[in-house]
């Protein structure tokens, strides 16, 4: 008897683990259930060759390189669908013809490249609810340097260097949002901006569907600080709102979002820390919301052993809410941080890694 149970023991975690493999990589494969690839090679499906990740799917490559290709009859495309997941540790290269959509959510733990020579429509697209997270760099300026056409509607977050993409034309250096009975006031401001045109000021009841409330001209080019302010004079109780920074050409960027309550409605403290998994020497943000008017802010980085490694203060807060740079990663070595930020009677923590 327990021969047989031994047996029916090791059936079960074979098909479980079975289960848990992705079909390998391959022109026309869709993928609708969780799964994990590992791969120690370059992985490309041929020219034209399409892949998705669709439903509710979440899905992980471990391989050296990914490379999505195409002909001029026949392109390629990978296509990761709304409610989905694809995470790829290694690299992603956008060959000649090949596009990359992302409707749902994409994380490369690695370098995105482009070789693409002439860019003949869209080859980068993220819908409105699209997150890609590059933990790298990334560059698509390809080998004429003209980069790719693209558009970005959802969120585009590198922790590296980006370069050839032509929609990163501003530095903000702050946004932040403040609240009364019956109005929002939003205030942001650049250290240097490139061929900027306007910002669009969007809000959202569910950070879903977005309405564009007005729209403020950018200087176009400065290398200098200039500070920017809307006002929401008909807000809602709670929403969340975000940037569409525009530039000549008509790429675009989004920066926030941000959740604002009015005055009188509660909203507890919270802290997002973007990204939380980076490399030395990286910049990262802190998104501060629920903060109380007046009261100060004490930033604490402590590493493993529970030493203070950085410190932060600011006396006098005028925002509920504040997008804020932070650049104190650069001495700090490889491991896991943690982050505690305190605030009149509330105190959040945070983890941060780094590698």
């Amino acid at each position: 008897m327990k021969r047989i149970y031994f047996l029916l023991s090791m059936l079960f975690i074979a098909y479980f683990s079975s289960a848990q493999t992705c079909t390998t990589p391959a022109n026309g494969v869709t993928y609708t259930s969780n799964c994990t690839y590992t791969s120690a090679t370059d992985v490309n499906i041929g020219s034209g060759g399409d892949l998705t990740v669709s439903g509710d799917a979440n899905v992980e490559f471990t391989v050296n390189s990914y490379s999505i290709g195409g002909n001029l009859f026949n392109y390629g495309y990978l296509i990761v669908d709304e409610g989905s997941t694809l995470t790829i540790n290694g690299d992603l290269v956008l060959e000649e013809f090949g596009v990359l959509e992302v409707y749902g959510t994409l994380n490369v733990n690695g370098n995105v490249t482009s070789t693409t020579g002439f860019s003949f429509g869209d080859r980068l697209i993220v819908g409105s609810n699209g997150v890609v997270n590059i933990d790298g760099d990334l560059d698509l300026t390809g080998p004429l340097g003209d980069g790719i056409n693209g558009t970005v509607e959802g969120e585009l977050n590198v922790t590296g260097t980006s370069t050839g993409t032509g929609n990163l034309p501003v530095e903000l250096t702050y946004f932040q949002a403040s609240s009364e009975e019956k109005e929002v006031t939003l205030e942001w401001g650049t250290a240097t901006e490139v061929n900027a045109s306007h910002f669009d000021v969007q809000r959202s009841a569910d950070r879903n569907n977005w309405e564009t409330l007005g729209t403020v001209e950018a200087s176009g080019n400065s290398q200098v600080a200039i500070s920017y302010t809307f006002e929401d004079s008909d807000p809602l109780p709670k929403a969340y709102y975000r940037l569409k920074q525009v530039d000549f050409d008509g790429v675009f960027e989004f920066f926030g979002p941000l959740q604002v309550a009015l005055a009188g409605v509660e909203m507890p403290m919270e802290l997002l820390v973007m990204p939380n998994n980076i490399s030395n020497g990286e910049q990262v943000q802190f998104n501060l919301s629920g903060l109380d008017v007046g009261n100060s802010i004490e930033i604490t980085v402590y590493n493993n052993i529970g030493n203070i490694v950085y410190t932060e203060s600011e006396k006098y807060i005028t925002s509920e809410v504040l997008l804020k740079p932070m650049n104190f990663t650069s001495s700090l070595g490889v491991g896991m941080y943690y982050i505690v930020v305190k605030s009149g009677k509330e105190t959040i923590k945070e983890k941060l890694l780094i590698k």
